[in-house]
């Protein structure tokens, strides 16, 4: 156990910004405003499913959001909820398992993930996901194959509607919800050894002491709104867009550091490439998975097309201004109108005579390549050359890609025209690091020893995802972990 003189020996070691322990210790007040079993930092997917299982074991609950609007960078997520072994997928005939799921995200995040954690989240998402799916009656409107995937895995729930049922039903439930209340430090007991609650401002300026009797569970998000902290820790992600919530500054995982926590994973901090390279341009396009390839300007390629998106993004940001090119053909396009509705809404445009902003079309390789801005002559020598591989079944020479999609699917030409090119651009959506949890969602120090009452879920957490992501792992794990705090927190 983490008493007060091993505190004071390890907080100083990781502490972010050279402050004195003295600035980083918050001490217990002579009177506590209000008192609760528990406190959630952050009402987002992870906070709010925590909320959930809180309620549904009869926890007088605090969650504190510091934005005034429940959800933010949820709101902003594609939805896509990575869980295996469905009602939904036994529906489709799509045989998936723990296994696959385990074997897939430890491929994709280069074995540099924690396999025990991975474990956890799987099995923990799923009791969320039929939750969700059996009692509230909530169902996906598609599953797709995301990136990092061998099967369709990734189970879309549009994010307004997940996000508020899971308020509704903490609400009606009794949950103590606060808005516009940041926390500003985590509280230290004596008494209890350990993380007793919160310091916290609300709206009006004044300063809260909030006791949590159980613990404190982290769910504020990471920090793709904190150009210091991406400078610190990733600077090439400077150069992506960022579009994350307005909340997302790295409080948490900073609240966290001036107790001693340990950091993982903030060298693997990546952008999703997908989205268009013009900001005011909204959707996206995975086309890459369906067997396009991806160029910059000069019409050559740039990476293999199949990897996890956030790879793809590294390649994509090295590139002038960050922008790479999606080339593909009339059959891709029709491929993609039936994978991905977000996609269908701008590519079915070309259907009903209208030109969309975000891609270009041409009747040949060198038209589309002329439009878009590209050396045509370039383009069409890639092209030629990656049709010929195929057809003569010539391992990939320049990147080794051997599928359209981790692993799954056989290499197809891009030979029938019209030809489209979609200029993209990789976005900053999340962090995906942060302070070092243990499969009962307890945050560790530099010693890996756990620091007592204090938890730790979603974004700011590191261990999951190793050096990239699976399509919908990201919320997956910050419901699955949220619960795994509330479970922790009840045992101890």
């Amino acid at each position: 156990m983490l008493n007060r003189r091993s505190f004071l020996k390890t907080g100083v070691i990781s502490t972010l910004a050279a402050t004195s322990q003295a600035h980083a210790f918050t001490p217990a007040p002579q009177k506590w405003d209000a008192e609760y079993d528990i406190i959630i930092i952050g009402a987002g997917d992870g906070g709010l499913a925590a909320g959930c299982l809180a309620m549904q074991k009869g926890l007088k609950t605090l969650i504190l959001e510091k934005t005034a609007i429940v959800g933010e960078s949820s709101l902003l997520c594609g939805g896509k909820w990575a869980v295996t072994d469905t009602v939904d997928q036994h529906e489709r005939g799509i045989v998936d398992s723990d296994e696959k799921a385990l074997a897939d995200m430890l491929k994709t995040g280069q074995y540099k993930n924690d396999p025990e954690l991975i474990k956890a989240y799987l099995k923990e998402t799923k009791e969320h996901y039929n939750f969700i799916r059996l009692e509230r009656g909530i169902k996906p409107t598609e599953i797709t194959h995301g990136g990092g995937s061998t099967v369709p895995r990734a189970h879309n729930f549009p994010p307004p509607l997940l996000v508020g049922d899971m308020k509704k039903y903490v609400l009606e439930k009794g949950a103590d919800l606060k808005l516009n209340t940041p926390a500003e430090r985590l509280v230290w007991d004596n008494e209890l050894e350990g993380i007793g609650g919160v310091k916290a401002k609300n709206k009006d300026g004044q300063i809260l002491y909030f006791k949590a009797k159980k613990g404190v569970l982290l769910a504020a998000g990471g920090f793709a709104m904190n150009p210091k902290m991406l400078q610190r820790f990733n600077p090439l992600m400077l150069k992506a867009q960022a579009r994350a919530g307005g909340g997302c500054t790295g409080d948490g995982i900073l609240m966290a550091m001036a107790y001693g926590a340990d950091t993982l994973d903030t060298e693997y901090i990546k952008a999703t490439f997908c989205y268009p390279a013009n900001p005011r341009h909204s959707g996206s396009c995975q086309a890459f998975w369906s067997g396009a390839i991806i160029t910059n300007k000069k019409g050559k390629r740039i990476v293999d097309e199949s990897v996890s998106y956030k790879l793809l993004g590294d390649a994509a940001l090295k590139e002038e201004n960050g922008i790479a090119y999606i080339v593909f053909d009339e059959p891709i396009r029709q491929k993609r109108m039936k994978a991905k509705l977000v996609e269908k809404k701008w590519m079915e445009l070309y259907d009903q005579g209208k030109e969309p902003e975000c891609a270009f079309r041409g009747n040949t390789i060198e038209e589309v390549a002329i439009k878009a801005g590209l050396d045509p002559k370039g383009l069409k020598e890639t092209i030629t050359r990656y049709n010929s591989n195929i057809d003569n079944k010539i391992p990939d020479p320049d990147f080794n890609r051997t599928s359209i999609n981790s692993g799954s699917g056989e290499l197809v030409k891009i030979e029938t025209g019209p030809f489209y090119i979609y200029p993209a651009t990789a976005r900053l959506i999340a962090t995906y690091c942060g302070v070092k949890i243990n499969t009962k969602a307890e945050v560790l120090n530099v010693f890996g020893e756990k620091i007592p009452h204090l938890y730790a879920c979603g974004e700011m957490t590191g261990g999951v995802h190793g050096a990239a992501y699976m399509t919908g792992s990201s919320i997956g794990k910050a419901m699955a972990f949220g619960r795994i705090a509330v479970k922790s927190m009840m045992e101890s």
